[in-house]
């Protein structure tokens, strides 16, 4: 009888899709082979498998692999369980569960790989739905590490996922992963714990979904890898260029215990820069990436500055200069370096990292008093001290504005700003001017201070304990503070009774206040309700009211309706001068424009109060209307806007300067220290603080919160498809237009091209509003405009018994559109810029009528959109969509505001397949601070980048 030769041998069995389901991804597997066949049979590794079978292990090996025992995983597990009940409530048990196991395999594999080399390898996968193939593997010790890459393919942009191993770069897509463990031609490789999570995220939140919107692809995906790991961007998303003039700024730093080590730094817009020179400098910022300019002049001559510190520093060539400790404080070198820079207003940071400089004993010590006070500041008498030591106040200033928290002390030793005092004192010094030993600080601080211990407040001191009270009141909601004046002839909503009664408080405190209520609230009503108490108190002073024109005989009527007894002038148009000068009205109503050309006059004259209606017309500190606005005088000024915020925080600057003056320190400062901060860097921190310091002079409640009572609002858009004639002449069009703006980019540069992209917009936009707005040379004899006949067919068969809104930004199609309904016998109401504000007013008046047959109301967008009451209409029509999503918000708000007892529709009028469409999606990823886009045109191409323009066009 022939006996057959066998072959036994024990390796180590890799089940990686066991991973997650009993978790026994480990067992010992002997395999026995014949000239006949294989065989295999599995065995756990209990200790008497391990100790007989991998007996070369060392012992750390064998008590790794005894872990992977099914009782030992169950140990682990009944801990995680116990860890959860315990630690973990309220947390989902899977999740939990399912990470921690992860974790503890990970664990256990990372543990092992050093020895992994030293016993042989199979593993068993699944093939189909039951089928399984064993076969020999290999367990790597190179450790992969991932990089990315983006690509574009079609116009769409793509991450590809690469694999770093030892020096050579594999494509993701060659490898299995099951969870942790990366597979190839049966060779597996650990991933870092890091880099799982990494994987499991993109899994998790696909890139894809982004790849038509750059900028949310950078924002949303790159943003998040690119604090860990490196991408290739290949130049496909559009950078932001920075060309400024640098603030030189120096970094402190020690080496080998014994030299310290001057770095010379630059900020470009508060982006950092060193090392030798480039032209340019590169960097990405939450997913955008900005190309700074270097300044050449700029910084060698910095660098002069600071090679003539020291003998030593002109011949080191390092890009930084070092002097030895023991050289460095000879003759209070260091000390006199350092005032000495302070002086020059040049930046220090990096002293609360020096190991070695002495730390002194003493904790930092405020002491001040209040000296003066007037009705917009208060003086402070300070000092700031470390033990005996008083310490400037104007380096010390310095040092705060530059993020620092330290300062250096007479004796040599570094003085440590602790979090605490910086929190409760920083604002002062910040916001403080200071001279000497004083420091003027706005009076309204002393609402920053509210919460603050009673032995560390500053400023509370400065308003009465009696206003403390009704403030505290008026928070607490319990009572009545000032009742309305009896002139006021309206009932008013518990909230617009809370508005009025704020506006008393602040102005009470000395303080202006920004209203900014959603539109339709009645933020009108509310403001007459406080001129009319100020008017009752004394008679004789005079008010001032500034708005759109559009909006001037709104006011005027509102107050005539509301307070009869109170009388008023227009002050607007032609001849009105005289009026002024004739006879002292209570109350002058005037138009931002008006303001701004008479500024020479309305500056001599005293008002109780200022009131700015629609204030975001004031975003641009540098603007003329916004420095006139400033120049007049009034004891209270008041903001009233639905939307402060149109762009970015710093639109907020020169409204709270006009309330609030000096407060928020000068325009540079504000950018600086809150706008960059918040926009660019999105720091929580100074999102906190800004809130902190704007919230109780900025009153804003939503339609939400306080009218659950007003009836619901339909939004949806209207699809249009154009004709053929229309789409053949709008294609031949855009393609023309197309290549005309991308030779314009090719030979003057994106950034010169804007106007023309500006155009090329337009005309299309055009377009699909109707072909009659194009020179009739372009019209190719097409006159078919699909909205033009949809419109027509809703309100001859839909809409004959509704009111409707129709907003367009192009007159000449609100020309075309009167057209039309001259042609349908439907009579209609019809303004636009160059409708005087008094016939507007009129026809405002006759449409709210109840009795009043005219059912429609063309209206231009940019001159309707705001403060007009229309709420006898319950349905409108966008004709054309805006850039600024908030103006197309404002219009329907026409009508859905308080007074309205219809449920209202509003349609946005869209051709389908055209740049209409390409807008729209763009706005919903674009959105900003206050989900606005910028309001002017300009503005909204310059947030487009090249690939926009290019979808946009395409």
């Amino acid at each position: 009888m022939t006996v057959t030769k066998k072959e036994h041998k024990t390796v180590l069995l890799l089940s990686p899709q066991r991973l997650l389901s009993d978790h026994l991804v480990l067992q010992s597997l002997h395999v026995t082979r014949s000239k006949v066949n294989i065989e295999y049979s599995n065995s756990e590794l209990h200790l008497t498998e391990i100790n007989t079978y991998f007996s070369m292990l060392p012992k750390q090996a064998k008590d790794v692999l005894f872990q992977f025992h099914k009782n030992s995983i169950l140990k682990s597990i009944e801990a995680i369980q116990n860890k959860f009940n315990t630690q973990k409530a309220g947390v989902a048990y899977e999740t939990f569960y399912q990470n921690a196991i992860k974790r503890r395999l990970h664990e256990l594999f990372e543990t092992f790989k050093p020895f992994a080399g030293l016993v042989s390898w199979y593993h068993t996968l699944k093939i189909g739905k039951s089928n399984y193939k064993t076969a020999p593997c290999s367990f790597s010790y190179f450790k992969p590490q991932l990089q990315f890459e983006v690509k574009q393919e079609k116009k769409l942009l793509q991450l590809n996922v690469l694999i770093n191993l030892n020096g050579t770069v594999y494509s993701y897509a060659n490898f299995i992963r099951y969870h942790f463990l990366l597979e190839s031609n049966n060779e597996y490789f650990l991933l870092s714990y890091k880099d799982f999570l990494t994987l499991e995220w993109l899994q998790n939140n696909d890139p894809s979904k982004y790849s038509s919107e750059p900028t949310e692809f950078a924002r949303q995906v790159l943003a998040k890898l690119e604090n860990d790991y490196t991408v290739n961007r290949n130049n496909l998303l559009s950078k932001i260029e920075i060309d400024a003039i640098p603030d030189n700024r120096v970094l402190l730093s020690e080496i080998s215990q014994k030299f310290l080590v001057v770095t010379p730094q630059w900020t470009y817009d508060g982006l950092l820069v060193e090392g030798p020179w480039k032209d340019t400098f590169e960097t990405t910022i939450n997913g955008d990436t900005y190309l700074v300019q270097r300044n050449r002049e700029a910084e060698k001559a910095f660098l002069a500055v600071l090679e003539s510190l020291h003998a030593n520093f002109p011949a080191q060539r390092n890009g930084y200069y070092y002097l030895s400790f023991e050289e460095a404080q000879k003759k209070q070198w260091f000390l006199k370096v350092f005032h000495k820079l302070l002086e020059m207003n040049i930046q220090i940071i990096g002293m609360d990292m020096l190991q070695h400089f002495r730390y002194s004993s003493h904790k930092i010590i405020f002491e001040s008093e209040i000296i003066k006070q007037n009705k917009n500041t208060v003086i402070l008498r300070v000092s700031v001290s470390f033990g005996s030591e008083d310490v400037s106040l104007t380096e010390l200033q310095k040092l705060l504005i530059s993020e620092q928290r330290s300062i250096l002390l007479k004796d040599g030793s570094i003085g440590v700003i602790h979090d605490e005092w910086l929190q409760q004192y920083g604002i002062l010094f910040k916001h403080g001017k200071i001279s000497g030993k004083e420091i003027q600080i706005a009076r309204w601080f002393a609402l920053y201070e509210e919460e603050t211990p009673e032995n560390e407040i500053v400023l509370k001191g400065t308003l009465e304990k009696s206003w403390w009270q009704k403030w505290h009141k008026w928070k607490e909601n319990t009572e009545t503070i000032y009742p309305l004046p009896a002139i006021i002839q309206a009932t008013l909503r518990p909230y617009q009774l809370k508005g009025y009664e704020w506006l008393m408080l602040l102005a009470e405190a000395g303080a202006g206040a920004c209203l900014a209520d959603d539109m339709g609230l009645g933020k009108t009503l509310q403001t007459i309700c406080f001129i009319a108490h100020q008017i009752q108190e004394k008679p004789d002073i005079q008010h001032l009211i500034v708005c759109p024109s559009s909006l001037i005989y709104n006011w005027q009527k509102e107050l005539l309706k509301f307070t009869p007894g109170i009388s008023t002038f227009v002050h607007h148009g032609a001849g009105r001068g005289e009026g002024l000068q004739k006879e002292k009205y209570q109350i002058i109503i005037t138009s931002y424009g008006t303001l701004r050309s008479d500024i020479e006059y309305m500056s001599t004259l005293n008002f109780g109060v200022v009131v700015l209606d629609e204030s975001h017309n004031i975003k641009n500190p540098a603007a003329l209307t916004t420095r006139a606005v400033l120049q007049v005088h009034s004891l209270t000024r008041i903001t009233l806007s639905g939307t402060p915020i149109m762009n970015n925080t710093f639109d907020l600057f020169s409204q709270l300067n006009f309330i609030l003056p000096g407060m928020f320190g000068s325009r540079e400062f504000f950018k600086r220290e809150y706008a960059d901060s918040i926009d660019r860097d999105h720091n929580p921190d100074k999102i906190k603080a800004l809130k902190k310091l704007t919230s109780p002079f900025v009153l804003r409640r939503t339609k939400q919160q306080v009218a659950k009572d007003l009836p619901s609002k339909t939004e949806m858009i209207m699809w249009c498809t154009m004709s053929q004639p229309q789409k053949n002449l709008y294609d031949e069009i855009k393609t023309t237009i197309r290549d005309s703006v991308f030779l314009n980019i090719k030979n003057e540069g994106f950034n010169k091209s804007k106007l023309a992209i500006l155009q090329g917009m337009l005309k299309l936009r055009q377009l699909c509003n109707s072909p009659l707005l194009l020179p009739v040379e372009e019209q190719s004899n097409c006159t078919e405009s699909v909205k033009t006949g949809l419109l027509m067919n809703e309100l001859t068969n839909n809409l004959k018994d509704h009111k409707v809104l129709v907003f367009s930004q192009f007159t000449g199609m609100l020309r075309l559109l009167a057209q039309a309904c001259q042609e349908q016998e439907i009579a209609y109401y019809h303004f636009d810029g160059q409708t005087p504000p008094a016939k507007r007013t009129e026809m405002v008046d006759r449409f709210q009528q109840e009795e009043d047959t005219t059912r429609v109301f063309l209206i231009s967008l940019k001159a309707g959109n705001t403060g007009l009451n229309l709420t006898a209409a319950d349905y409108v029509f966008l004709f054309d969509p805006w850039w600024n999503t908030a103006v197309q918000q404002q219009a329907i708000d026409r009508t859905h505001r308080i007074g309205q007892t219809k449920n209202v529709f509003a349609y946005k009028m869209i051709c389908k397949d055209t740049i209409e469409e390409k807008i729209t999606e763009i706005q919903e990823r674009k959105k900003k601070l206050a989900d606005d886009l910028v309001s002017e045109d300009e503005g909204f191409v310059q947030s487009l980048t090249e690939d926009d323009i290019e979808y946009l066009f395409s």
